[in-house]
């Protein structure tokens, strides 16, 4: 069992290493291919976001810092979170956007390019935006810092919110072209080697002797050589008029071996 194991994975090596150029150009043209897909056809979208801080007024107002008022602000920065991204906020945020000369968006629109999420669990709260438009992404987010915090202190009054850092012109974040390349290849190479090993496994021709004994446990008597390989063709007797061109080369090849002139 561990012969013919063995034996399996020698031929799929030697059947991978057989087919290589096959598998090397395929994978090539995979990762070619994804590289063309992920510049030409996929729209690139673009990430703009705030830092906003969030504080208790008790907090502010003395001059200790408790742990119970940082849990409380932790704490805070979830209801934030659900806050932002209520139509209260984002019908402000579209009113500005107007005023800005931006009516491309509505509150359900903006609700989906909105990520918003506390840091690393501390009194921060980032809101991302996402668009495929890269100017746009960083006005919505600034005036999501402008807006968001008059709302909240509507709501929470015990509270006061600032803004850490302001957001700037979006980065792209999507594609990732140079991960799209390298999942490309990878499939390319996965692709080509299945195909390599289900055409072998498949097939079933007999190539060699070995073959024939291995598969119906027979010995091998003898083989009959290829009479049409180069060697034969070259050699002197019935197969030399293979190197002639014509019916008369072979007539005078036949007559010089018979011991004519």
């Amino acid at each position: 069992m561990e012969q013919f194991e063995e034996l399996s994975l020698k031929r799929l090596a030697e059947t991978l290493f057989k087919h290589i150029g096959t598998i090397i150009a395929v994978t090539l043209i995979a990762g070619i291919l994804a590289f063309v897909y992920s510049e030409t056809m996929v729209v690139p979208t673009y990430e703009s976001s705030v830092s906003i801080y969030v504080n208790n007024e008790k907090a502010e107002n003395s001059d200790k810092i408790l742990s119970s008022d940082i849990t409380a602000s932790q704490m805070l920065v979830n209801t934030y979170v659900v806050i932002v991204k209520t139509d209260t906020v984002l019908n402000r945020v579209c009113a500005r956007l107007v005023e800005e000369g931006i009516t491309d968006y509505n509150a359900e629109d903006l609700r989906g390019k909105i990520i918003a999420s506390s840091v690393d669990s501390t009194e921060i709260f980032e809101v991302s935006v996402r668009d495929t438009d890269p100017e746009h992404t960083f006005i919505i987010a600034n005036i999501i810092a402008e807006v968001a915090p008059e709302v909240i202190k509507d709501f929470v009054e015990a509270s006061s919110v600032k803004v850490v850092d302001y957001a700037v012109i979006g980065e792209r974040v999507s594609p990732n072209i140079q991960k799209n390349m390298i999942f490309g290849l990878l499939i390319g190479l996965l692709l080509s080697c299945l195909f390599v090993v289900l055409r072998e496994i498949f097939d079933m021709r007999i190539k060699d002797e070995e073959t024939l004994e291995q598969w119906f446990k027979l010995p091998i008597l003898g083989v009959v050589p290829d009479i049409t390989s180069s060697q034969q063709v070259k050699r002197s007797g019935y197969y030399s008029y293979r190197r002639y061109s014509s019916s008369g080369d072979y007539s005078r090849k036949a007559g010089k071996e018979n011991g004519g002139k």
